[in-house]
């Protein structure tokens, strides 16, 4: 009977359906998020850039896993061939069959796939991190002149940024595949039995002992690689007092590391000898000689040096190396051309002072951004669909004068709609927030909360130059899912009093719908098969997506970090902007201690070279994304750009009313403040004692939860001129207190500030404090506001009638030639969510003072009053008659004391100024 065999379709079905399956459940989904990254990309106008990424990461996993493979597939293939070769020299003919049948039927498959199954899983892990390094690698074709020598060496110190860090990857990868392919190798020449045993010893037949020696060779070779760049790793060696090279490393480990340079060599001479000799001795003899060196070279000797030559006099030993430290660290964050100013403030602020500050006074920030966002989000949300994310600082210039805001976006929070949250409201409907609120930071109405200069829903603005011409926000800091615009269905834009408003967006941004291919992929993209069926998709309709501003500028430009506090800028032209911050950075520049830098998207980085040499813009309703340069001297974006071409612009292109925004960044201020505590002190005996160390002042302040405690100061940004200059300045400061091992200092030392005009953006000053004069810090300040007989019943009683007293930061201020003490107190009903700035303090060395108003507050601190006016002709019964000229005076300076009086309230500095200065010269001219 035959057997007949079952159809092809019938044989290979089920194969093809789950081939199917495979390609539909694994290769089409990375298939479609390439795709639609590619789409992206074009949309942005970054397609060239889309490749450079693609293949710069691809391409170097590609070659490297590829060599890899070929590393041990081909040394497997040498053993199996050399196994077979070695059984016919070392049996007998009789014996020769059956091992050869061993070899073929039983051991040759399995060790044939197993070394490919091994060679591919270690190709892909190697190729994985090649891919995973693609911006080392990138960065390695373009690296760039530093300018600056190491003291060790000798080499520019791009070597160690850019270079440096590939070849080690190179031998590490090298050294790793000739180790696996050494283990593979043995272990097929010991399943074969190609190796004999002579009076106890282990004998290799000619072609194994050549094979094993020729491996074990390269291996040394790769050491001898190794222990060269190791010795460039001492640079970047942390011991107790700094990073480096130190006494010991200079005259111990480095001169260890050339000594198993030769060593190394020497064993990989023996090993090029044993591939005629053929013995088991000079590998053995090889292996045990580098490793009892090392053992001595690297381990004993240097910790001899360390322990009995260096501890003793380590001072006079390291001070030439701790002036390295002490130098490239303050190189790598930009602290090398620190200004420092010596500022001894006088205990008393005067009237006087105060009028010379106008500017200064009138931008003095009363309102601190926590509590402001809960009044925002309970005055300015309108909808429970909105929110208010969060609060920056910003200056524009207004009618001419400079002054200091609070902006907040209203996004769009989906998650807080009250009714149906389904695909069509989160997706096509609800797609985008809506305008901005703006308020000074000093102004209140008169129920406590601010007085707003844009506000509402259209956007209303006081001033003409805050117009807002286009207040939808399709990207801001909150989105994080895609929306779909030109549907059937009409976006909400706001609601009014009757039916709500609905727009259709008129912009470019997203990507085109009219394509069944792209409305698959992207169904695939974010696993929504409603993008694929959906009635109300048209061909006009378009997707945008990445809208977290923080998201798109980390796709567009992944080998940058951006500072986490994009903020809101409203354009001349009257369009919404966002800004945010790209930094460069590196961990392996020579010398230099590491500092947290404060990211996007994650924890703080731990990085040792910092340069905030990127502004990116992102158009709040097209998406469109730059980038802009700051600093075009800066080696590591200079070779970024070098690989994106056309990617990065002059900052001098970014356009005026943007351009006037630009401020350093509070993350690199943080990270300068933090290493500056340590790094001010540039004396090598001064840095090894720690004896003027400095650390971050506490504030007794309401947090985020309204709690009140001691919590670490923050940085502010600030309208003032800086002591001994004219011009008022957009600053950003933070002053230091002493730091102690025992018992924490709370006198202030320092002051330091960040200017961030665009001619002076990111140079740094410091006021050194006298160490021999007691300055009051922020804690001190607070003890005396619990000891005033008159504030501390207040709070007290404040705090138990139904309220909370919410004190907001305060602020130190040098003032001509003092120091300002302002901390903002709010009051907040226990059923209400609504904080109102109800009273002031403002304080000096000398005094200390509460009012409702800050000119109030200022006046009772400077001694100003305010008496009855008499009548301007009353004479005492002694006087002799007063003469016209006389009561013409005597009327002028009554005059000129009523308007200063009306200016102080009113917290017109510079018209009180002006009063005063003629009130002073009727009473000199009146007295004489």
């Amino acid at each position: 009977m035959m057997v007949t065999k079952p159809p092809i379709k019938r044989r290979y079905g089920k194969l093809i359906f789950v081939l199917a399956m495979v390609l539909l459940l694994i290769v089409a989904p990375a298939l479609a998020w390439l795709f639609t990254d590619w789409l992206w990309y074009r949309d942005l106008g970054r397609e060239s850039i889309y490749w450079t990424f693609t293949w710069g990461q691809w391409l170097p996993g590609i070659i490297v896993g590829l060599v890899a493979f070929l590393i041990i597939s081909i040394n497997i293939y040498l053993a199996i061939r050399g196994a077979g070769e070695a059984v016919w020299a070392n049996f007998g003919r009789r014996l020769r069959e059956r091992m050869m049948m061993v070899v073929d039927r039983s051991v040759r498959r399995f060790v044939i796939w197993a070394g490919i199954i091994i060679s591919a899983l270690f190709a892909f892990g190697v190729g994985s991190s090649a891919a995973a390094n693609w911006q080392q690698i990138l960065l390695f074709f373009h690296a760039q002149k530093v300018g600056e020598v190491d003291p060790i060496f000798g080499r520019d110190l791009g070597f160690y940024m850019f270079r440096l860090p590939v070849w080690e990857l190179l031998v590490r990868w090298t050294s790793s595949a000739l180790m696996i392919t050494l283990i593979l190798v043995a272990i097929i020449y010991l399943l074969t039995r190609t190796v004999r045993s002579l009076r106890g010893f282990p004998v290799f037949a000619a072609p194994v002992a050549m094979h094993l020696s020729w491996l074990l060779g390269l291996i040394f070779l790769t050491r001898i690689a190794a222990y060269y760049l190791y010795r460039f790793d001492t640079l970047y060696r942390e011991g107790n007092n700094f990073v480096g090279v130190g006494y010991t490393e200079a005259y111990a480990r480095i001169p260890a590391l050339n000594i198993m340079i030769g060593v190394a060599a020497i064993c990989a001479l023996l090993m090029l000898i044993n591939m005629w000799r053929r013995t088991i001795y000079l590998p053995v003899v090889a292996v045990a000689l580098i490793l009892v060196v090392g053992a001595l070279a690297q381990g004993v000797y240097p910790a001899m040096v360390q322990r009995f030559q260096v501890e003793p006099n380590e001072l006079a030993l390291e001070t030439p190396f701790i002036a390295n430290h002490i130098s490239f660290t303050r190189k790598a964050f930009g602290l090398d051309n620190v200004e420092e100013v010596q500022f001894p403030p006088r205990g008393k602020v005067t009237a006087d002072d105060v009028a010379g500050a106008p500017v200064t006074m009138k931008n003095l920030r009363l309102w601190d951004y926590r509590p402001l966002q809960q009044v925002y989000n309970q005055r300015q949300v309108i909808r429970t669909y909105y929110q208010i994310h969060d609060v920056d600082v910003d200056r524009y210039v207004l009618d001419g004068e400079l002054r200091q805001v609070m902006i907040a976006a209203r996004e769009m929070n989906v998650d807080s709609l009250s009714g149906d949250q389904g695909w069509v409201n989160r997706h096509l409907i609800y797609t985008h927030g809506y305008g901005v609120v703006m308020s000074p930071v000093n102004e209140v109405q008169g129920n406590g909360e601010p007085n707003f200069f844009i506000s509402n829903i259209p956007p209303q603005s006081t001033y003409e130059s805050l117009k807002i011409n286009r207040p939808e926000l399709y990207f801001s800091e909150m989105d994080t899912d895609y929306a779909l615009t030109n549907t059937t269905q009409q976006e909400f834009d706001y609601p009014t009093s009757g039916d709500n408003s609905y727009s259709t967006y008129m912009g470019n941004g997203g990507i085109s719908m009219v394509n069944p291919l792209v409305r698959y992929a992207m169904a695939l993209r974010f696993s929504d098969v409603n993008l694929l069926i959906s009635k109300y998709i048209t061909p006009q309709s378009r997707i945008l997506f990445r809208r977290s501003v923080s998201e798109r500028v980390a796709a567009a430009a992944p080998f940058l970090a951006f500072d986490k506090d994009p903020y809101i800028v409203i354009g001349t032209d009257g369009k919404l902007y966002w800004i945010i911050d790209g930094y460069t950075r590196s961990s392996r520049y020579p010398y230099a201690r590491s500092a947290a830098l404060g990211v996007a998207g994650g924890e703080p980085e731990n990085v040792n070279y910092v340069r905030n040499s990127v502004k990116a813009v992102v158009d709040a309703y097209n998406g469109e994304t730059k980038f802009y340069l700051t600093d075009t001297n800066e080696p590591v974006i200079n070779a970024w750009a070098q690989v994106f071409p056309d990617m990065f612009h002059p900052l001098a292109e970014m356009p005026a009313g943007l351009r006037a925004h630009v401020r350093l960044p509070e993350g690199l201020f943080n990270a300068q403040y933090d290493v500056y505590r340590r790094y001010h002190m540039k004396d090598p005996r001064l840095f090894y004692s720690q004896e003027d160390l400095w650390d971050v002042p506490f504030e007794n302040a309401s947090g985020d939860n309204g709690t009140l405690s001691a919590q670490p100061m923050e940085a502010y940004y600030v309208i003032m001129s800086l002591p001994g200059k004219n011009e008022p300045e957009y600053l950003l400061t933070h002053p230091y207190v002493p730091a102690s091992s025992q018992q924490r200092k709370t006198n202030m030392i320092a002051w330091l500030s960040a200017r961030n005009e665009p001619d002076q953006l990111g140079k740094l000053v410091v006021y050194n404090f006298p160490k021999q004069s007691q300055i009051d810090g922020p804690e001190q300040i607070y003890a005396r506001i619990q000891q005033d007989p008159v504030i501390s019943p207040e709070l007290t009683l404040w705090n138990q009638q139904g309220s909370r007293v919410v004190l907001g930061n305060m602020l130190v201020i040098p003032v001509a030639d003092s120091l300002l003490y302002v901390q903002p107190l709010y009051l907040q009903a226990n059923k209400s969510q609504i904080p109102e700035l109800q009273r002031v303090i403002v304080a000096d060395k000398e005094g200390i003072a509460m009012r409702p108003t800050l000119g109030e507050a200022l006046a009772a601190l400077t001694g100003i009053k305010v008496t009855a006016k008499p009548a301007p002709n009353a004479l005492p019964a002694t006087a002799t008659p007063v003469t016209p000229a006389q009561l013409t005076l005597a009327r002028s300076a009554m005059d000129h004391y009523s308007k200063a009086q009306i200016a102080l309230k009113a917290g017109d500095w510079a018209t009180y100024g002006a009063e005063q200065e003629a009130l002073r010269k009727d009473l000199e001219e009146l007295n004489r």
